[in-house]
């Protein structure tokens, strides 16, 4: 919205200004020319009609003026739309840097043989990741409807929905290990605290690469949604909504129950 406006005041202080500063058509002025009064040249004592330019009009001070207060008048609301902008932005990627870093934390915290600190680190770890995924919801919600392009152009940009999917997916996958590790937390604080098993801890390191690779694949999809690649004006929008849910709730069912049901003999 606020690169709409800026573009709808450029062009009407560009088209003032070139407006304004066309050349004027030439004018024809009466212009006498004195003769000897002879009779041969009576006819000549007529007034003759000459092209002359008009004079210049001094029009850069009109056009400074104009400018100056079609900024003034429009500023504020370009500013009080930017500044919400930038903070949904650096939102966005800072929440993208968190889950990148929490889930790379955990991949290389995750062994056997584990200790307490290293354990305590990784729940750490798995709390960055949750809040981080919160944020990214959150300042994903808003530049999707307020601001960036807005939802007029998302809704029908099918790579805006592969990569709400495949943050569904990724989102979803996180229910295993986030399920193990607070059941171990729990066991931790009735001090019965059972080492994590091979089997396990193979599982969680599987959903674990997959998460990242996942999350790393969402700014490429990103970048050419954002390019407009394969947008298509009369796609709806629930063609694509369809399969974010579906994802989520199907992955989600699906590690949520494989976590509860999980058994060191798996």
């Amino acid at each position: 919205m606020a690169l709409s406006r800026t573009s709808l005041l450029t062009l009407g202080i560009v088209s003032t200004a070139v407006a304004w500063l066309q050349p004027k058509p030439r004018i024809v002025k009466p212009h006498k020319r004195h003769f000897p009064r002879t009779c041969s040249h009576a006819a000549a004592n007529e007034p003759k009609c000459c092209v002359e330019d008009a004079p210049p009009r001094h029009r850069a001070p009109i056009v400074t003026a104009l400018a100056a207060a079609s900024l003034l008048t429009a500023g504020p609301a370009l500013a009080a739309d930017a500044l919400p902008s930038a903070i949904a932005a650096y939102s966005h990627y800072l929440a993208l840097m968190g889950i990148v870093g929490s889930l790379t934390t955990e991949r290389l915290l995750l062994k056997e043989d584990m200790s307490e600190e290293s354990f305590d680190l990784l729940a750490t770890a798995d709390i960055v990741y949750g809040l981080s995924g919160l944020l990214i919801l959150v300042s994903g919600y808003f530049r999707a409807t307020a601001y960036a392009k807005g939802w007029e152009f998302y809704a029908h940009e099918p790579l805006f929905w592969v990569k709400m999917s495949l943050l569904a997916v990724v989102g979803s996958a996180s229910y295993f290990p986030t399920i193990k590790i607070v059941q171990r937390a729990v066991a931790k604080q009735k001090g019965d605290v059972p080492p994590l098993s091979p089997a396990l801890v193979k599982r969680m390191t599987s959903i674990v690469n997959a998460e990242l690779l996942g999350v790393l694949s969402i700014p490429f999809v990103a970048t050419l949604m954002a390019r407009g690649v394969f947008y298509v004006d009369g796609f709806p929008w629930f063609v694509g909504a369809l399969p974010v849910v579906g994802c989520a709730g199907f992955f989600g069912y699906r590690y949520a129950t494989e976590a509860l049901d999980w058994a060191d003999g798996d």
